[in-house]
């Protein structure tokens, strides 16, 4: 029996590490899988479900029990690194397996990716056969992944459209209302099952329609992706460390930064004709502008008669008209680039699926799009629409075509009477700035046989008056609407939700409220509370007809995050017990009346982050800990993790032994004597707190 607490801590990890270890041949064992599908796909689930399940009960059971270790905790640390992957995970036990002290698993710690490719010939030949045992419809949906930067956040929804766009997803494997985004969204779920990649949900804006943010790969996984994609000729990257030809690749991706010379000779001319897909992300690259397309330009659109995905992204490009030559083009993706007209030629491309014009610089833009019978997704941001029939983009001829229609621009560029006539809409991004066009969206929205699945809405300057009806009956139907998902009313006079009625807002999950004028504050918190699956609320720069809100038990059932800003006269905040219950982060500022944080936080035990920014400096006294004595409101807070104060520009960071603040002051001299006294245990677990994030966009 271990005499030393250090031994006692030795004894919980090395006796969960063995257990594991042995139980799992039995897993094994006990499966007897039929073929080799069923014996690969054992491999990776039991392995995983056996360690989630195990490692707790392993735990509990070792005797007697202490605190944490610092190997328990440093291999913890190990285990997230490797992304949940079981053979990584694996090869890092072997490792460790030799390394006794915490300063040896400390030094593993800190270079554990070299570590995992030191022991690459086990790691090769298991991921091998993962690969291996992929469906063959997965197989290049998860080679295409390669073709993005490595540790890139991969936006699912750009994802979605590039294997749409390639052919990968196939039309026959759609369900009864199934959209092909939703075939490929479930491709990325199995792809995820399987821990081929690891997958971001949205913190505060899932649906159902929208599961997943982002996705990446694993810097193993991705290296098994590119081999994989070279060895079938699937894939050629390009980036700062590799300027060899494309071979017989179909499909080319370029990685550049600011430093990157980009010219004629960048690549292989006369290997370009087999190109299906051209993808050129640049990181910050504004040196020049590039030509793209035309004769003695980087790329020639005279060879690539084949191509179907032409993506140019933060970068500073010439688009020639020669584009109109891309007879099969599928995608064209200009996203967050500067590029200072679409060519006329663009309405020639028939079989164009994908539009992005989401630049960072005003683009011009024929008024041709109507042409393109098979466009199916358009987005839009800051476009200048040129060409005879005015500045409104029009959408007339899309009807039968169009599934998503996401206009960023401020105001919207597209003509709104057209859009009761697609039919086949399925998302609706716009932003809404008048009475008539608030009552064009109303009625597409409460179309019984609409195919619209999702709307996000953001609506501006208009008069929301009861006593003058449409506007109030408009936005009593659009409430009503099943597919209303975000909603941002801005500047908008009289504002008064309709009476809460069942299936109001049954699926709005985002919800900002600014400069609304006067509004009757508990009703409209008391209508907002019983949104099922409301996640995100905003109040800002409102006024309130009484000084006092609250937020009775039971309301905002799915609530996660709660900005209140520059509530001019609110004075008492009440939350009843049992309200909220699921908040996770909570941020008050500019509300110089409040007097205090109210009572009931105390009981949302999810509560993970509290920022109090530019509140008055008594308000902010009352959650501080002064000479180890706590003020009146720290015992309503003291479960928070993360507490930031901002009184103004200057930063100190005072720590309490259950929670910790990060403080804006202007006395520095008083830090010492601010701070509580720290136990031996947090020392070990000394953390930095992070400053104040934007709120999540719409």
């Amino acid at each position: 029996r271990p005499e030393t607490e250090q031994n006692l801590e030795d004894v919980s990890f090395y006796s969960a590490k063995f257990e594991i270890e042995e139980s799992l041949p039995e897993v094994f064992h006990n499966a007897e899988p039929e073929t080799e599908q069923n014996l690969e796909d054992v491999y990776f689930y039991s392995a995983k479900l056996e360690i989630e399940e195990r490692l707790p009960e392993v735990y509990h059971n070792a005797e007697p029990k202490t605190e944490q270790s610092p190997l328990e905790a440093i291999g913890r640390q190990m285990v997230q690194k490797c992304g949940g992957l079981p053979l990584a995970i694996t090869v890092l036990g072997g490792i460790l397996c030799e390394k006794l002290t915490s300063s040896e698993w400390k030094r593993v710690s800190e270079d554990v990716d070299l570590y995992l490719k030191r022991g690459d010939e086990k790691v090769k030949q298991v991921l091998d056969l993962s690969y291996d045992a992929l469906p063959y419809y997965l197989k290049p949906c998860f080679l295409y992944l390669g073709c993005f930067p490595e540790d890139q956040e991969i936006d699912t929804e750009r994802l979605y459209l590039l294997w749409m766009a390639e052919g990968l997803i196939s039309s026959e494997e759609k369900g009864r209302k199934e959209t092909l985004r939703d075939v490929a969204e479930r491709y990325l779920n199995e792809l995820a099952s399987r821990c081929m990649v690891q997958v971001r949900k949205h913190e505060y804006c899932s649906s159902a329609y929208n599961t997943f943010k982002s996705c990446r790969l694993h810097d193993l996984i991705r290296d098994l992706c590119l081999s994989k994609g070279k060895e079938k000729g699937f894939l050629k990257l390009i980036d700062q460390t590799n300027y060899a030809p494309i071979h017989v690749a179909s499909r080319l991706a370029i990685h550049c930064d600011g430093a990157a010379r980009v010219d004629n000779n960048y690549f292989n001319k006369g290997e370009e004709t087999n190109l299906r897909s051209f993808l050129f992300l640049c990181k910050g690259w504004r040196r020049r502008s590039l030509v793209i397309g035309s004769k003695g330009s980087a790329i020639d659109f005279n060879k690539l008669k084949r191509l179907r995905i032409l993506a140019l992204e933060n970068g500073e490009f010439i688009l020639s008209s020669e584009v109109g030559n891309l007879i099969h083009l599928r995608y064209l993706s200009l996203y967050k680039s500067c590029v200072e007209e679409l060519p006329l030629s663009v309405f020639n491309l028939p079989y164009l699926q994908t539009l992005d014009l989401r630049t960072t610089m005003q683009i011009k833009v024929p008024n041709v799009i109507c042409k393109m019978k098979r466009l199916k997704h358009l987005l839009l941001k800051g476009i200048q629409v040129v060409g005879e029939y005015g500045d409104q983009l029009i959408l007339d001829g899309l009807e039968e075509s169009l599934e998503t229609l996401r206009d960023e621009s401020h105001p919207s560029c597209v003509r709104f009477a057209d859009i009761p006539k697609l039919t086949n809409l399925v998302n609706l991004k716009i932003e809404v700035g008048s009475n008539v066009e608030l009552s064009i969206i109303a009625q597409r929205m409460s179309c019984r046989n609409t195919q619209l699945r999702e709307s996000h809405l953001s609506i501006s300057n208009c008069d929301f008056n009861p006593e003058r009806g449409s506007n109030y009956t408009n936005l009593r139907k659009m409430l009503m609407s099943p597919s209303l998902a975000t909603l941002k009313l801005n500047n908008s006079t009289c504002i008064s939700l309709p009476r809460y009625q069942q299936w109001m807002c049954a699926n709005l999950i985002d919800f900002s409220l600014y400069e609304g004028g006067t509004i009757e504050g508990d009703s409209l918190m008391r209508i907002l509370g019983k949104f099922p699956l409301l996640k995100r609320l905003s109040l800002s720069q409102l006024k309130f007809t009484k000084a006092e809100i609250r937020c009775l038990a039971t309301s905002f059932p799915q609530l996660k995050f709660l900005n209140l800003h520059c509530l001019s006269n609110l004075e008492r905040w009440v939350v009843d017990k049992g309200a909220m219950p699921n908040l996770s982060r909570l941020q008050i500022s500019l509300c110089e009346r409040l007097e205090m944080i109210p009572h009931g936080l105390r009981y949302i035990t999810s509560l993970q982050e509290l920022n109090s920014v530019f509140m008055p400096k008594e308000f902010n006294d009352r959650l501080r800990v002064v000479n180890g004595e706590p003020r009146e409101d720290y015992r309503k807070v003291c479960h928070v993790p993360s507490i930031t104060l901002y009184d103004d520009s200057r930063m100190k960071v005072v720590r309490a032994p259950h929670s910790f603040y990060t403080e804006c002051n202007n006395d520095d001299s008083n830090r010492e004597q601010d701070e509580p006294r720290r136990s031996e245990q947090y020392e070990r677990e000394r953390r930095v707190s992070p400053p104040v994030a934007e709120s999540p966009k719409m």
